[in-house]
């Protein structure tokens, strides 16, 4: 399935409790600047909103992604030499 050269996938399972449900996922926002390892929806039509709104804001989420990148290099400045880590 695809929506705007967006591919994504419609699954059904069973759930622990014997119900079969159904949803769709999307992996392909893997990259800068969402970071997004995949998400899942329940109808198609909340996916299909979700990846216009990755397309359509890409601009708001580079602003995110730069205040986050910041907030994490002023978090690990503060730490002094040893990082913790």
């Amino acid at each position: 399935m695809k929506h705007r050269g967006v591919k994504y996938n419609y699954k059904e399972w069973i759930t622990w409790n014997g119900k079969i449900v159904s949803g769709y996922d999307c992996d392909h926002f893997n990259f800068s600047p969402y970071y997004v390892a995949s998400f899942a929806t329940k109808t198609e039509a909340e996916m299909i909103a979700r990846i216009d709104d990755y397309l359509d804001n890409v601009d708001e989420y580079t602003r995110r992604r730069e205040l986050n990148n910041k907030a994490a290099q002023e978090f690990y400045d503060s730490m002094g030499e040893y990082k913790g880590d």
